[in-house]
């Protein structure tokens, strides 16, 4: 959301260049996602690194425009891959919530991480169910998210507000309203059924999303 990528920008935009970049940007979508559906992401997340002269390197699951390293972090052919690019940090933003084994892929998040290097995280705090293709409901705290990563320290942390319903699908409201309530699995391994409008839209018409959003560096 716009709240979350401005203030991830401003605690990349901190760091070295020489810290900050190559910095992967895990789970990253595609390109049209980025830069026209939710604009805000390159502009105010990956825009000014690239303008001090930095590279971003765009992960993901599924082959796509804008993405440069196809592949699961779970796949060591993926990682080794991304090793490839010599990244120093990486960028993981609103995908804990959508993985069954949360503490391996935070496993695979610190090894991506350069010694001198950061790990920006941001992971739902108070929004709806949303799968893409599960969504646990992990919803932290920012000690939750923290102690996902034992071997890091906290460089900064704050839940950040992100507004309200209509401020997420501004611009984009069929496409919001079709990421929300496309069918998916819940948590765990049990299918649930696709959400109904008035499951999630009735109570968040009125409810501030929140984002828990962290930058760890290791110990």
């Amino acid at each position: 959301m716009k709240q979350e990528a401005k203030w991830l920008g401003r605690e990349l935009g901190r760091l070295d260049l020489s810290r900050a970049s190559p910095v992967v940007n895990v789970g990253s979508s595609t390109r049209y996602f980025r830069e026209v559906q939710q604009p805000w992401i390159d502009q105010d997340l990956f825009a000014p690194l690239r303008r001090r002269g930095g590279r971003v390197i765009h992960q993901d699951l599924k082959a796509d425009d804008g993405v440069d390293v196809v592949g699961s972090l779970m796949d060591p052919e993926c990682l080794a891959r991304l090793a490839e690019w010599s990244p120093r940090s990486v960028c993981c933003t609103s995908v804990l919530e959508h993985v069954d084994d949360r503490r391996g892929f935070a496993q695979r998040l610190t090894e991506l991480v350069a010694p001198d290097g950061v790990l920006l995280l941001s992971v739902p705090r108070a929004f709806p169910w949303h799968p893409d293709p599960i969504d646990t409901m992990f919803r932290p705290s920012v000690d939750e998210l923290v102690a996902l990563f034992p071997t890091m320290r906290p460089r900064a942390a704050k839940v950040v507000a992100c507004g309200r319903l209509l401020d997420l699908v501004a611009g984009d409201l069929p496409g919001a309203v079709s990421r929300l309530l496309k069918p998916g699995r819940g948590a765990g391994a049990d299918d649930v059924p696709r959400a109904s409008l008035r499951q999630w839209l009735w109570p968040w018409l009125v409810k501030p999303f929140e984002v828990t959003c962290v930058v760890l560096e290791h110990a």
